[in-house]
């Protein structure tokens, strides 16, 4: 028995297929092309989620390793805040808006005045942002009438993949925590929610607890990919939650850091916290695990900085590797604010920030600015946890997977900045592995998220922090501090004007 889990982020689809012990047999990729129409905007067009996901179907349906170990159960991990229009044939009507994308400030203000910001947390766990689903449906209510009319359901990618694979769109809790029309007490859809916004729930996925199955492949899908007609789908889970699972994240004092395209800290909590939590820019929602509850600090600026940097500069990472190892313990001479995307936790009106580097002259090298902005990515980390300690969550160890893990520079020196152990974890895909682990609850492999967590992922190294190296960033870091605050404060004044 094996189990497939598909991941589908903001710049690929990946998906892997694992023995009952965990053991990696295929995996698969796909990049998927971003659409930027216009600054600030950013889009995926979901029929090239769709095709990425048939074609490493089928690489790993031919892997040799699984012709011998077939798989029985797939689950999705699936970004979440992303959706689109669709018929009532699942034809899709228009493009995935990303989260980054920058539409819907408006909407947002007029979202927020509905209820108190108490009430909105104790109700879905977080306070109406721009990127909230229902926010999207409403910035195509009030831009393009037409299609929003035609539209017979909105689909996120984990309720697309599962009509496409077997019929029916299905979401998780955790993925639909991030609507605002959640109810926590429930694990439902709020009629209350749905009355103000005037929604009919008919074109809303079907909420589904974690451990159930959905359905079994179509015959057409098994037939195109080469899998066989009894493969079940499982009920996936939000990319953040899937990653956490993968980091083996789940005992009190352990949070998840999920280092990739967004540098990420999940924290299972077994209660819902103090309304604190959310003034210092984190949200909550439903997580799988005996927990039930995490919080979320979600930053869109981590690996796709570096990638960013990279690209522009041309340089390889294991070049970059060793550029920053020979560069000394020193910080760079270069101070960089690496918001590209904007910015979530920290400071107020954080998504009005952007990038920027300091310091810059002709001696300026390209590891330079490279190195001054995976420091200013640590920064940002280390202000995250600092928040996770003043709103009372305790974190002794990170335990962390993803692409960032690859640089061990990197890896070391957050460490050394948040004053804790970080283990890297022997699985390379914590999202894949965090979605087999939700199929085989499905398949009854295991009794707990718990137990599969404890017998398929270990760490593969540690690194304990160097405060004699963290010493050597806080006359940075308050430099870092003031100049974002200042960069903050004239982005919004030129909003007020």
């Amino acid at each position: 028995m094996s189990f497939i889990g598909i991941d589908v982020g903001s710049s690929s689809v990946k998906m892997c297929a694992y023995s009952s012990n965990g053991r990696a047999l295929a995996k698969a990729s796909g990049a998927l092309i971003p659409r930027r129409p216009q600054p600030g905007w950013w889009e995926i067009e979901p029929e090239e989620v769709w095709s990425a996901t048939l074609k490493g179907l089928i690489q790993i349906a031919r892997a040799p390793a699984v012709r011998r170990d077939p798989p029985e159960v797939v689950a999705i991990s699936a970004s979440g805040r992303e959706i689109f229009p669709a018929d009532r044939h699942g034809k899709i009507l228009g493009p995935c808006i990303m989260a980054g994308d920058i539409r819907g400030a408006d909407i947002e203000k007029s979202t927020a005045t509905k209820t108190g910001r108490n009430e909105w947390f104790s109700s879905c766990g977080h306070i109406p942002e721009r990127m909230d689903p229902v926010n999207r449906l409403l910035w195509w209510r009030w831009n393009d009438a037409k299609t929003a009319t035609r539209a017979k359901v909105f689909l996120g990618w984990h309720e697309f993949l599962t009509l496409r694979l077997g019929g029916r769109a299905i979401t998780d809790r955790s993925l639909a925590g991030k609507w605002l029309i959640y109810d926590l007490a429930s694990g439902q859809w709020s009629p209350k929610r749905l009355a103000e916004f005037d929604i009919d729930p008919v074109i809303l996925p079907e909420i589904q607890p974690w451990g159930a199955t959905i359905s079994q492949l179509t015959s057409r899908v098994a037939s195109q990919t080469g899998l066989s007609r009894k493969v079940k789908i499982a009920v996936g889970a939000f990319d953040a939650s899937c990653a956490t699972l993968g980091a083996g994240a789940s005992s009190p004092g352990v949070a998840g850091l999920v280092s990739g395209t967004w540098e990420d800290v999940i924290a299972p909590a077994f209660q819902l916290p103090p309304m604190k939590i959310v003034d210092l820019g984190f949200s909550v929602g439903p997580h799988p695990g005996a927990a039930g509850l995490a919080m979320f600090s979600l930053s869109p600026n981590g690996t796709a900085v570096l990638d960013w940097a990279r690209n522009l500069m041309r340089i390889s990472l294991p070049r970059l590797e060793g550029l920053l190892k020979n560069s000394g313990s020193e910080p760079s001479p270069l101070l960089a604010v690496p918001h590209l995307s904007g910015a979530t936790v920290g400071w107020k009106y954080a998504r009005a920030s952007r990038g920027a580097l300091l310091g810059m002259n002709l001696a300026s090298s390209r590891s330079d600015i490279i190195k001054s902005l995976m420091e200013s990515v640590a920064y940002d980390l280390l202000l995250a946890v600092q928040s996770f300690r003043e709103a009372n969550v305790v974190i002794n160890l990170l335990r962390a997977a993803g692409g960032g893990t690859r640089s061990a520079w990197w890896t070391q020196l957050k460490a050394d900045l948040i004053g804790v152990p970080i283990e890297v974890v022997n699985q390379k895909e914590p999202g894949t592995l965090g979605a087999a682990l939700l199929a085989g609850l499905a398949a009854g492999t295991f009794s707990s998220l718990e137990e599969g967590s404890k017998l398929w992922i270990s760490a593969a190294r540690r690194y304990e922090p160097d405060l004699k190296r963290a010493a050597l960033h806080a006359e940075r870091l308050a430099t870092y501090l003031a100049a974002v605050r200042l960069l903050l404060q004239a982005e919004w004044r030129k909003e007020l004007l």
